[in-house]
């Protein structure tokens, strides 16, 4: 036998022995003693792909990206190598933006993941064209990049695909609600996504009625010092303890924070389940009797929906973590408002609907407001008109941020104040200002801060802006409370309905438009006419402690209403 021919049986022994990585080193000598050899450097590009997911599972995602990489240079025909390359690099830009967050030091300005994510993204779209996946997440990534050329085509082909496929398509619910406008195919894009991903459902748990008092959980990763936590805590310690035994499932770390020691505090049982996986989670939660179990997270990071699947409760609600349906038979219902969810809008959810009677997202009424920020330590100029967007980069689009930049075109005092943390979002924003006539100077980046001081800064704002489809949520009832006012565009999901919620129970519900051309009219308006913007500072300002939006104890008892109701009584 040849050495080539050793090496070549050596490495195949290795690749079906579960070895991918020896396996390619082996393929690689073969390469170097025959350069043009078509087997080994197939077999090579092969062991390489195995490997690099390999590393990615592991967490290793900087490891995955090279390997990815050297896998699209050896079969530049590749598909999934380029797709999952693509996907591996936004990853990683996601944690280099984590990493910015909480530390000083620069980034490589040669490492741009999110440009590298965009390229091979379109490369892999281009090889395999109309492939719903593939569009998908190209689309999200041109979305984080302000790359809106590459994200419109994207999304063009993503509508066309769904409208085609109609019941049939499968999306990824996060990118259905961000990219899809009809409330109908977001429904069958999720559902036919979890029934591909997600584990069949058990029957109903069987769990007999215990005293008087109802018992309820609440099931989530994000009980430390998380937005979902700022906003819920002082429900949970203020739901009545003579009618309701309330239990915390935390599935998350313990980040030491002071938050954390308060909603520890604020639950009669807590639960770590952290360690444990859905089946002996399910077991605990089932083992604790649970009248009504609430799943805070939905299709979001972190989800454990795997539990639901188990039906440890006798019903088992989503509620808060993701705005649309969850269309799982492991969620029996959605809690809502009249306005996210409008009457007659019940075919576009898989649940039943249990409504609130005011806004549908709970605020927490211990929430202090802090001392603004001067707009010199804000990184703002002292004087003009500050208009602010502070929702993630994804949600942007390039019709309202055309909007935005239209109106400083005739308001030279003005700024748009905006959340990128991504470089090439900020660079793709600079070049839109200017082909608008803006200098990029007056789009000003804020960056990272701890809540609190974020709450201390959004003060100086004069407008918050919101977007669709995906609208303003946390970033909107963090406008209000600091009492800038939100403009908002009433949009035809529960995800871009949330924002005219919000703006209803804050008592300015004149600044909800039912269409862009009615958004940037209004926009025009506020910005000339400067005393009826400053008047609705004002008002919120003054009214704050007595809006429908921040009275925790009166929501508290809708919604254990609904938690009654839900349990059947």
């Amino acid at each position: 036998m040849t050495p080539v021919a050793t090496l070549l049986e050596q490495a195949s022994a290795l690749e079906e022995s579960g070895d991918p990585r020896r396996a390619a080193l082996l393929y690689q000598e073969v390469l170097e003693l025959e350069p043009e050899h078509p087997t080994a450097k197939q077999q090579l590009a092969a062991a390489v792909y195995s490997y690099a997911h390999i590393l990615r599972g592991r967490g290793a995602i900087e490891a995955a990206v090279t390997a990815f990489a050297h896998v699209a240079r050896l079969a530049p025909d590749h598909a999934d190598a380029w797709l999952a390359l693509g996907n591996a690099c936004m990853e990683l830009e996601m944690q280099r933006v984590a990493i910015a967050r909480t530390s000083d030091k620069a980034t490589d300005a040669n490492d741009d993941p999110l440009a590298n994510a965009v390229y091979a993204l379109a490369r892999a779209a281009k090889l395999r064209h109309d492939a719903l996946d593939i569009e998908a997440n190209l689309a999200m990534a041109a979305r984080y990049a302000c790359a809106w050329e590459v994200s419109r085509n994207a999304e063009a082909a993503i509508a066309r695909l769904a409208n085609e496929a109609r019941e049939s398509f499968a999306c990824e619910p996060m990118t259905a609600i961000t990219l899809l406008d009809d409330a109908t195919l977001v429904r069958h894009g999720i559902a036919a996504w979890t029934r591909g991903h997600l584990p069949a459902v058990s029957a109903p748990a069987v769990i007999a009625k215990r005293g008087t008092r109802l018992r309820v959980g609440y099931l989530s990763t994000d009980l430390h010092d998380h937005a979902t936590a700022h906003l819920t805590a002082g429900m949970f310690e203020l739901h009545d303890r003579s009618r309701f035994e309330v239990f915390a499932y935390a599935l998350d770390r313990d980040d030491g924070s002071a938050m954390r020691g308060r909603l520890r505090n604020a639950f009669e049982h807590w639960r770590d389940l952290r360690e444990l996986d859905d089946d002996a989670a399910a077991k605990q939660i089932a083992a604790d009797a649970i009248d009504v179990l609430i799943d805070l997270k939905g299709h979001t990071h972190g989800s454990r929906l795997g539990i639901l699947a188990r039906r440890p409760a006798r019903a088992q609600l989503h509620y808060l973590g993701f705005p649309g349906t969850i269309a799982y038979e492991g969620v029996d219902g959605l809690v809502a408002d009249d306005i996210v969810a409008p009457k007659g809008c019940d075919d576009e959810f898989a649940e039943t609907l249990w409504r609130l009677p005011v806004c549908y997202q709970v605020n927490d009424h211990r929430r202090e407001l802090p001392a603004a920020m001067s707009r010199a330590e804000a990184g703002l100029p002292e004087r003009g008109l500050v208009l602010a967007s502070f929702n993630q980069t994804f949600k942007l689009s390039e019709a309202f941020v055309a909007t935005w930049l239209g109106v400083l075109r005739e308001h030279d005092d003005a700024v748009l104040w905006l959340n990128v943390p991504h470089d090439l979002a900020r660079r793709n924003l600079a070049a839109l200002a200017l082909q608008y006539g803006v200098l990029s100077s007056r789009i000003v980046f804020a960056p990272m801060l701890p809540h609190a001081a974020h709450i201390a800064r959004l003060q100086c704002a004069d407008l918050a802006l919101d977007v669709l489809p995906y609208g303003s949520h946390t970033t909107g009832s963090d406008a209000l409370f600091a009492g800038v006012p939100l403009l908002t565009c009433r949009g035809k999901t529960f995800a871009g309905r949330v924002g005219a919620s919000l703006c209803t129970a804050a008592g300015v519900a004149d600044l909800v438009t039912e269409s862009l051309p009615a958004y940037a009219s209004r926009l025009r308006s506020l910005c000339t006419n400067r005393d009826e913007l400053r008047g609705y500072k004002d008002q919120l300002e003054r009214e704050r402690s007595r809006l429908p939006l921040f009275d925790t104890a009166t929501f508290t008892r809708a919604f254990e209403r609904v938690l009654t109701n839900a349990a059947g009584g």
